[in-house]
């Protein structure tokens, strides 16, 4: 009787190796991946736009980045001389639109200095529901600060949840109150509160 169940184990156990033999040599041959993958270039480094374009990170924070090309480096040297790049620093203005709509004059701003090195930078600014907008610009010690480029005006989010409730979505205190009110020792089911 144990011979013939060691025989049926080892027939069982032959079989299975004997398909899997024949299964790995019927599968094809497994394509070799690529020595050194092509570099995509659908994607240009540089733009030749001179612009700068602002978002919003949080209610606290703001994120530019922008992009100046040769072309405007050598209107401002011809602007304002040779050494004009050198001689200046660039900076960006933040002005804070918030009580002053596009009231550039009027409004209040605060600078950062950056390097020419960057062409993006994060902005404190520390005011939810706030409105800004932000202009690249260089620093002349004899004409002041020139701007070279302005952003897009963005507004930060509340830093809060709103105030504003959408019949739709109550919260859950207000459907609670609702079945406190309408429905408690009466019996009223969901549907009969529903039409109170």
């Amino acid at each position: 009787m144990i011979t013939l169940i060691a025989l049926f184990i080892i027939a069982f156990l032959s079989g299975v190796f004997f398909w899997y033999r024949r299964r790995q040599a019927t599968r094809p041959a497994a394509k070799p991946l690529p020595a050194h993958l092509p570099v995509s270039q659908d994607l240009p480094v540089k733009y030749g736009k001179d612009e700068i374009v602002l978002m919003v990170k949080d209610p606290y924070w703001l994120y530019a980045y922008w992009e100046l090309s040769d072309t405007k480096k050598d209107e401002l040297k011809r602007r304002f001389g040779l050494t004009a790049w050198e001689k200046s620093l660039p900076k960006l203005r933040i002005y804070d639109l918030t009580n002053h709509p596009y009231d550039f004059l009027q409004a209040p701003f605060f600078e950062i200095a950056i390097t020419d090195m960057a062409d993006n930078w994060y902005i404190h600014t520390g005011k939810p529901c706030s409105t800004f907008c932000v202009d690249l610009g260089r620093w002349f010690p004899e004409y002041g600060f020139v701007t070279i480029a302005r952003s897009n005006i963005v507004t930060t989010p509340a830093d809060k949840p709103s105030s504003v409730i959408d019949p739709l979505w109550p919260p859950l205190e207000a459907c609670w109150q609702a079945v406190e009110r309408y429905g408690k020792g009466r019996g009223l089911s969901s549907p009969e509160l529903v039409k109170k």
